[in-house]
């Protein structure tokens, strides 16, 4: 026993745990980002890179100048205040907080404490990916529930809080359902597939079966290694967790009371998606895009987040109105405005964030490093597996630095799809070649938009966790999904399997 946790993986991951942890406060990281941002703008003004299929020439721009100053000053709190992340979090957090607060939510958690362990991780690898229904939101909701769950059944509720992590911002290519991901990328990827052949198209249904398989083949991976090597190495109790500020209701079984009014809530907010979900489904329904008449896309699909909004309200109202802990209106405006304190933290960070993202973007750096990583991939004229994993690779490196899966593909996309369509593979496999290694290390890197709001919610359990400690875990998971999706695909490929309707490997 003392040899296996002794191992190589095991001493890496504490490696990284002690000097993730001597890394200051991630505020302090993304300021000094965006300042270097800035005066590598000035050093390396001048660098070009010509955008493949618009041949238009990309330039960076300095802002160690008039303008470049003037631009910095007049769009701080604007890029602050417009960062997409920012409000979808706040939205999310503000109803799901008053679900929570009215006791909803501790309730749904109360009845996960009857389902079996080994049950447990398995339905969270499943849960967390197909979270991405919801597009990010899933990244925001699935950790601290996953987390609560934990500390209700006496297990490290930051381990927890990992695993719901990993599970919906790693697991983003697997998913039973077509969700907006698919749509926007599906649309990147047609553009830069008609350079070569004008009246190609890409479809949101284009990975579709891969999707499905990956849920099964994940959960299957991700359950025996959690089981077998993750938790009894990295999960333990710490006895400070004893003085968590979390509502210890999760421990105590369910009331009558309790229970009816938590079906009387599923069942109305539950009704609510669902009439939402039929206005969608049916044809001509008011819910479908607008032109196209579709379900994908549809303003349901785009909708999503205020859809949430919505069925968190319904229910926390319902049952607090049963139960008796929402007795007027003006509880409800109380208990989000309590869950905003909660988010402070959070939105403090946002300032540096934002503006090393939005800097980052306006200097042109970000483009002109994609278009010159995806030109190496040109240029060494792979073929067969070897380019397959160099394309994973280059999507796995870049996603460590961008944090947008869309932003990257719209730079890639242009050189690597007609690139692969030359050699005969098809605009759908080489999308997802590159939703692999883009989705893998979404939990890994600390330059990910939600990972300070992971900080947070596991400060709620140890205030002294650190950036190490969240990264070495989501290290090893991020590595596990790497490999697991690159054997996949190469058992894809030589099967000659197809990747969704109409969607092969070669053309």
């Amino acid at each position: 026993m003392a040899k296996s946790e002794n191992g190589i993986l095991s001493r890496f991951v504490g490696w990284i745990e002690r000097v993730g942890n001597k890394l200051p406060h991630i505020f302090w990281i993304f300021l000094f980002f965006w300042l270097l941002v800035i005066v590598l703008s000035g050093v390396l003004a001048g660098i070009s890179a010509v955008a493949p299929g618009s041949n238009e020439k990309v330039e960076i721009i300095s802002l160690l100048n008039r303008k470049g100053l003037d631009w910095i000053l007049s769009n701080m709190v604007g890029n602050f205040t417009k960062f997409p992340p920012l409000g979808l979090v706040l939205v999310m957090m503000m109803a799901a907080g008053f679900a929570e607060r009215a006791g909803f939510i501790p309730a749904i958690m109360k009845t996960l404490t009857t389902v079996p362990d080994k049950l447990m991780i398995p339905a969270i690898f499943i849960i967390g990916m197909c979270s991405n229904l919801a597009s990010d939101a899933g990244t925001v909701i699935i950790p601290p529930l996953t987390a609560a769950l934990f500390y209700a059944r006496k297990k490290d509720p930051i381990f927890g809080l990992i695993l719901g992590y990993v599970a919906a911002a790693s697991g983003f290519t697997a998913n039973l359902f077509i969700a907006g991901t698919d749509v926007l990328l599906a649309g990147i990827t047609s553009t830069s597939a008609r350079i070569a052949d004008p009246s190609y198209n890409v479809y949101p249904t284009a990975n579709y079966f891969f999707m499905i398989a990956s849920v099964f083949v994940v959960t299957i991976v991700g359950t025996v290694f959690t089981i077998k090597f993750a938790m009894p190495r990295l999960a333990r109790w710490d006895p400070e967790y004893e003085h968590a500020q979390v509502p210890h209701e999760y421990l105590t079984p369910l009331t009558e009371r309790e229970l009816s009014s938590m079906k009387k809530a599923g069942l109305a907010a539950f009704g609510f998606f669902l009439l939402m979900f039929l206005l969608t489904l049916i044809p001509g329904g008011p819910l479908r895009d607008p032109v196209k008449n579709t379900i994908v896309p549809s303003i349901f699909l785009r909708g999503m987040i205020p859809i949430l909004f919505v069925f968190f309200v319904i229910a926390g109202w319902v049952y607090g109105k049963n139960v008796g802990t929402v007795k007027k209106p003006t509880d409800m405006i109380n208990y989000m405005v309590e869950s905003m304190k909660t988010m402070a933290s959070y939105i403090v960070v946002m300032l540096p964030i934002a503006n090393f993202t939005y800097t980052f973007t306006h200097t042109n750096m970000a483009s002109i490093l994609a278009i010159k990583l995806a030109h190496i991939l040109e240029v060494a004229n792979f073929t067969g597996v070897g380019l397959f994993v160099s394309i994973v690779i280059i999507s796995t490196f870049v996603n460590l630095f961008l944090s947008s899966g869309s932003t990257k593909w719209a730079f890639l996309a242009p050189v690597i799809v007609p690139m692969m369509y030359y050699l005969g593979y098809t605009p759908e496999w080489t999308q997802l070649l590159y939703r692999i290694g883009d989705s893998s290390t979404n939990s890994f890197t600390p330059l990910f938009t939600y990972f300070p709001i992971i900080l947070g919610f596991a400060s709620v359990y140890k205030k002294d966790v650190g950036v190490g400690t969240i990264i070495s875990r989501t290290f090893i998971y991020s590595l596990l999904f790497l490999v697991t999706w690159t054997a996949m695909i190469l058992v894809w490929f030589y099967l000659g399997l197809p990747l969704g309707p109409g969607a092969p490997i070669r053309l």
